[in-house]
């Protein structure tokens, strides 16, 4: 008759010399050592991949996720200073900014910030192609002399041209924006 004990193994047979120590010899702990090492590290790494799964995706953009944690932290950085914003508009943020550092690292820019390298692009891709003409500049103040408050047009006149240039980027931007968004793959599952 053949049995296993816990600690050691038993024989009982009359022929045979029955063991019946229960210390392992130095030489049978090392597998055991091993296995319950590999049990360890298995449990670890099962923990791991465990915690990584309670983050959902709430967008792609292309081969690019967008997690809820990482909406949630922008929602909520982005909830101090426009207390009025929606989500909708926080996650269309963040997907704009991850296509124009896309478009960035094309282009091979680099900044110290994700924020600093999409503000060099814009400076290169969009600012850097703005002329505002002198005659624009000059309609603008006689279609709005009454908002000057009896300003001169040489005292508002570098007032003018930095809104001009401004609303010309803004609206520069937002067609950039539209026709990448036009060629990437983007899948929204945020719910309402």
């Amino acid at each position: 008759m053949k049995y296993i004990s816990a600690l050691g193994m038993h024989f009982k047979d009359s022929n045979k010399l029955r063991v019946t120590s229960n210390k392992l010899k130095t030489k049978d702990k090392y597998p055991l050592l091993v296995g319950l090492l590999a049990a360890c590290y298995l449990l670890l790494v099962t923990a791991s991949c465990y915690a990584g799964l309670i983050d959902r995706v709430v967008a792609y953009v292309d081969e690019t996720a967008i997690t809820l944690s990482e909406f949630q932290k922008n929602y909520a950085r982005t909830k101090e200073t426009v207390s009025d914003i929606s989500g909708e508009n926080v996650l269309n943020s963040m997907i704009n900014s991850l296509l124009l550092l896309k478009e960035a690292k094309k282009m091979r820019l680099e900044a110290p910030t994700k924020d600093e390298v999409i503000k060099e692009y814009i400076d290169v891709k969009i600012k850097s192609a703005i002329i505002i003409r002198e005659e624009d500049v000059e309609r603008f103040y006689r279609e709005h002399t009454g908002d000057f408050k009896g300003k001169d047009y040489i005292s508002v006149r570098d007032e003018i041209e930095r809104y001009l240039f401004e609303l010309e980027t803004n609206r520069q931007l937002k067609k950039h924006l539209d026709e990448l968004r036009s060629h990437a793959e983007i899948k929204i599952q945020l719910a309402s």
